[in-house]
């Protein structure tokens, strides 16, 4: 189980013999403990160290009243430091407040030391901090933590997204995800539900696209009694489902301009009213929003309005599209077989390296929903328990938006630098043709979006 690039940081109220046992058992199973005596101590051990090196935090409470306030005192700034690092609170005896207490103040664990063998609390601590350490080293970019859904990922882009997601999560600043569908963007959602204060109430999602525009002004703020014809009762929305956690407003794009009105006024003011109510409400939320559109494009368009983009991407969480990132394919399909494995009753179930290697070539512009289904597909169909390059269905998709623009800007007859130079005029002249149409044919106004003279764009207009 041992491996040198994770070790634990113990933080001990005192020198003794439950310490001593922690260390030499945590050492066994793990690798030498990290010892710290205070929390300062324990705050430089976790910030000098590289966050792929630390398993957990261990916090032994000789003295529970007086641990647990001096616990409080600084979990919030290692919290914010450090979101998804897991903390496991031992105790000599904690009562029952205690105990409920500590998992408030962010611990993933309560190990109980009275009535134990010596070295059994460390054993069942120390299993709490490998289950992690697995599943980071799974791939899982939250290292199993509890409550936290399980993403996938090794690519820079990913990682890069998982910390902005852990430092975003402890404030209540609304989060914009953007990525092409089947990208995960919902499971990101949850994750800053997850590590946020908000974590323990409730997570409420509703696709703005897929209910009618006569009915999600309803669905989101609900209605008062004889608001409209069958209105018999009054009934909550969404709104107020959500109170005192997250409300995640998905494909927000697809909003109708006249409810974008109404969100902007929740974003800004926190207020709201039911359809025919004339009561102004209050809610104790946090909006996290996700889009596949360009929301840029939208404003420019007049589609989506710009006050609403603004107040929305306070901070925008950008998930790349899985052709971006090949490396993760083989994690994912593990990851994906393991569990139709298990749901299918086919322990032995698994993908032949010629089928993961057109797995890998393979541009997905589905992204993550579609390997998923081509797995389960795969797997139904196929003969035995091995998943073979005859089982999978990986055809060039019309749907795919980069193989249209290449079908239509790059000949497949022409030698390659001919290729690539018509590909450039055509983006060039398809950029200059957005510019003057947004600019409603004003070149002076073209000319300024597109970072050239008035003279340069009349030349680039001239036909060939």
């Amino acid at each position: 189980m041992k491996n040198e690039s994770f070790q634990p940081v113990l933080l001990a109220g005192s020198v003794g013999p439950a310490r001593d046992a922690a260390a030499r058992t945590l050492g066994r199973l793990l690798d030498e403990p990290v010892a710290a005596m205070t929390p300062d101590e324990a705050r430089r051990a976790v910030g000098g160290r590289r966050r792929a090196q630390l398993t957990g935090l261990l916090v032994w409470l000789p003295d529970p009243g007086a641990a647990l306030d001096a616990f409080a005192s600084w979990l919030g700034d290692l919290r914010a430091a450090e979101p998804a690092l897991p903390v496991v609170v031992v105790g000599d005896e904690l009562d029952a407040r205690e105990t409920a207490r500590a998992f408030r103040l962010g611990a993933q664990d309560v190990v109980f030391l009275a009535g134990a063998g010596e070295d059994e609390p460390w054993v069942e601590t120390a299993r709490v901090l490998v289950r992690r350490r697995e599943a980071r080293a799974a791939g899982s970019l939250f290292g199993g933590m509890a409550g936290a859904p399980r993403l996938i990922g090794r690519a820079p882009a990913m990682r890069e997204m998982a910390r902005l997601v852990e430092r975003v999560a402890s404030s209540d600043a609304t989060v914009l995800i953007l990525g092409e569908s089947g990208t995960g963007k919902e499971l990101v959602a949850r994750a800053v539900h997850a590590f946020s204060p908000r974590a323990k109430g409730p997570f409420v999602a509703i696709n703005c696209a897929a209910i009618p525009e006569t009915l999600l002004e309803n669905e989101l703020f609900g209605h008062e009694k004889g608001a409209y014809t069958g209105a018999s009762s009054a009934a909550p929305g969404k709104v107020e489902a959500a109170e005192g956690g997250t409300l995640f407003l998905d494909e927000i794009g697809e909003m109708p301009l006249p409810l974008q009105a109404k969100i902007l006024r929740l974003l800004q003011d926190h207020t709201y009213d039911r359809i025919g109510g004339t009561k102004m409400r209050t809610a104790d939320i946090r909006v996290v929003a996700a889009t596949n559109r360009d929301l840029r494009q939208a404003v420019a368009a007049g589609t989506f309005r710009e006050d609403l983009y603004y107040r929305l991407s306070v901070v925008p969480i950008t998930l790349p599209a899985l052709r971006d990132r090949p490396e993760d394919i083989p994690l994912l399909v593990n990851h994906v077989v393991e569990r139709l494995a298990e749901r299918l009753g086919r322990p032995g179930l698994r993908v032949s390296p010629e089928a993961m290697q057109r797995l890998v070539a393979y541009r997905w512009p589905g992204n993550v929903r579609e390997l998923e289904n081509e797995l389960e597909r795969a797997a139904v169909l196929a003969q035995g328990d091995t998943i073979g390059p005859g089982d999978l269905e990986l055809r060039p998709r019309v749907e795919d938006p980069d193989r249209q623009a290449l079908a239509r800007w790059v000949p497949t007859d022409v030698p390659l630098e001919e290729a690539v130079e018509r590909a450039q005029q055509a983006a060039e002249r398809f950029r200059i043709s957005m510019a003057m149409e947004r600019a409603g044919g004003d070149r002076a106004r073209a000319a300024e979006e597109l970072g050239i003279t008035e003279e340069e764009l009349a030349a680039r207009l001239e036909p060939a």
